[in-house]
């Protein structure tokens, strides 16, 4: 097993959000959902917490067929070890024309599945006031 290189599983990370707005803009939910790991679960606002690739691919389906077509995620801090890697950050959704339609944070828990970093615990809110 290679040794754990923070720096390099930012990299991944990165790489990682841009093929999952790929999938995304495309309308793809099934290669969408591959950036998570069998188990994972998915947090989003006001919904209940979403578990299996079932339910995330159902999840970002019905958002792509509600109109989001791009989603933006941005790091801002990558931290952890082997066994976990935590990483929190802006997200930004946008509807056709580029109009963006949700600005929030995030916090998603990475782990590694047949030796691959992948999303395992994913969670986000809208930084809009009830």
């Amino acid at each position: 097993m290679e040794q754990f290189n923070l720096e390099t599983v930012r990299k991944i990370i990165e790489v990682n959000h841009e093929a999952y707005n790929e999938n995304f803009a495309k309308g793809d939910a099934s290669q969408f959902a591959k950036h998570y790991t069998s188990d994972a679960s998915i947090f989003p606002t006001n919904f209940p917490k979403m578990t299996g690739s079932d339910a995330i691919n159902a999840f970002f389906d019905g958002a792509y067929k509600m109109g989001i077509r791009n989603i933006k995620l941005t790091s801002v801090e990558v931290m952890g070890g082997p066994e976990l890697v935590v990483e929190s950050g802006n997200v930004e959704l946008f509807m056709e024309n580029a109009i963006s339609v949700y600005k929030g944070k995030f916090v998603i828990i990475w782990k590694q599945e047949n030796d691959e970093w992948k999303m395992f615990r994913d969670i986000w809110n809208i930084n809009t006031p009830a």
